[in-house]
């Protein structure tokens, strides 16, 4: 069992190193998330599903020593998605995904969010940049070179959504909420959230993830270290970083 409520445990595959067979995946989905994937028009998007599901409950059902297949869940009213059934088990969790890579995130504090962006040519930057950013960010994208706009983009873009999913904030005004210009270029950082309980952010995550940018934000309790595990999980295996 690599999930525990003594470190924020997280996790990366994706569906071409996973090496865990589709039906073992499928096995312990409900018939709805079995419809959800047969809805998806591509192959690929098919088998991410299916993977970032299944293998979420293989990991849960193992923490909890029940049958995966009998875990539901539920998300808040701004769609932070938790774990319904079985209730108050202490154990938190998040994920995003990009493309075919994946990330997971798991510990006993429910103010959590992790992302993942693939660093890409954005369209309209400008634009993007002037609505979602503050003022100072802003001004630090536009005045970037064009090779490194968009990289920057990114990883501002990424810190600042997985502030928004650990504090469950609305993405339409999450975005504008937090002000990361004078830290984005940080390893590890704290940004000020509600009374004295900052977020601590890390990024990049995983940094042996080329062409992608990644982030974790938690609240911790006073005085706590951040206590990280990372694993990819590659050919079935779970390998700590």
């Amino acid at each position: 069992m690599i999930i525990t409520k003594e470190a924020v445990t997280l996790i990366h595959t994706d569906t071409h190193i996973a090496g865990i067979p589709e039906a073992e995946l499928l096995a312990p989905l409900t018939d709805e998330e079995k419809e959800r994937a047969d809805r998806f028009r591509f192959d690929n998007d098919r088998q991410n599903f299916v993977l970032r599901r299944g293998l979420l409950r293989q990991l849960l059902g193992e923490t909890f020593g029940i049958d995966a297949a009998l875990i539901r869940f539920s998300t808040t009213e701004v769609g932070k998605p938790y774990v319904a059934f079985p209730e108050n088990t202490g154990i938190y969790f998040n994920l995003a995904h990009s493309g075919r890579q994946i990330v997971y995130a798991f510990s006993k504090h429910p103010d959590m969010g992790i992302d993942i962006e693939r660093i890409r040519t954005v369209d309209d930057i400008d634009l993007l940049a002037r609505k979602y950013f503050s003022a100072e960010e802003y001004a630090i994208v536009i005045n970037l070179p064009s090779w490194e706009k968009n990289k920057a983009f990114i990883r501002i873009w990424s810190i600042k959504e997985a502030l928004i999913k650990a504090s469950g904030c609305p993405l339409e005004h999450g975005l504008a909420a937090f002000d990361v210009a004078t830290q984005y270029r940080m390893n590890r950082f704290r940004v000020p959230f509600g009374h004295d309980r900052p977020l601590t952010c890390v990024t990049p995550v995983f940094d042996y993830i080329c062409g992608f940018a990644t982030a974790l934000a938690i609240q911790l309790d006073d005085n706590e270290p951040l206590n990280l595990r990372r694993y990819s999980l590659q050919n079935g295996e779970y390998i700590e970083l």
